[in-house]
């Protein structure tokens, strides 16, 4: 059921690794983490969400008490500079995250479903199942009631989404929409917006490193798993 399984999609997560591996070979060198400050965005709404026990829970659930990275996806999603970039990215960072002591038990990973009518709880577990045993660090699956029911937290987000038509008006099932990584601190701030051209593993890492510092008490909740 994972994007991954279907040759399509693994051809955009070739191409989507591709990019961030040339992108993480020319990244210039990052200022210390701790020796500068991230602004405070926005708050994150608190809205209600579906996890992947098909459990309802609100947003501050999940990122409330922890260093976040949240980023909005669909598992149908073939766009090669989009779903698949942050799926590699989360990857690649949850791997040098568990070896660091700063971040493996302060850092969580959400992904939050665009699409509700396909990205259903069991097909949420199926993806998060996959992502429980590897690492510690949690990476956590989560969808909505409706569409109508996301729509405020896009908003307030500023994530912006639309359906995606064909010539004669049909949906064809895809959802355009620009990747945004949302760097969350434990007090629901918003920190850090990374948009495709800035999203690198070094650069999350970097950041979420300097929240760590600055919130000594974060806790994602390893060690009680």
């Amino acid at each position: 059921m994972s994007w991954r399984a279907s040759p399509p999609l693994a051809l955009a997560a070739a191409i989507a690794l591709a990019l961030v591996t040339a992108k993480r070979a020319s990244a210039a060198e990052l200022p210390a983490p701790g020796t500068y400050a991230l602004q405070h965005i926005q708050h994150a709404p608190d809205v209600e969400l579906v996890d992947a026990a098909a459990r309802p829970l609100r947003l501050s659930g999940v990122t409330g008490g922890a260093v976040t990275a949240l980023a909005f996806f669909y598992s149908h999603c073939e766009d090669p500079t989009g779903c698949p970039v942050a799926w590699s990215t989360f990857e690649a960072a949850r791997r040098e995250a568990s070896s660091d002591p700063l971040l493996k038990s302060r850092l969580r990973l959400v992904f939050v479903s665009l699409d509700p009518a396909r990205d259903t709880p069991s097909v949420l577990k199926l993806l998060e199942d996959s992502k429980r045993s590897d690492t510690e660090i949690p990476w956590r699956f989560l969808t909505a009631p409706s569409r109508s029911a996301l729509a405020p937290l896009l908003q307030a987000m500023g994530q912006d989404v639309a359906v995606d038509v064909d010539s004669k008006g049909a949906r064809t099932g895809a959802l355009n929409h620009m990747l945004k990584v949302f760097l969350i601190d434990p007090e629901g701030w918003t920190r850090e917006i990374y948009t495709v051209a800035f999203l690198t593993p070094e650069n999350l890492l970097n950041d979420a490193r300097t929240l760590a510092l600055e919130f000594p008490g974060a806790d994602n909740g390893s060690k009680a798993r």
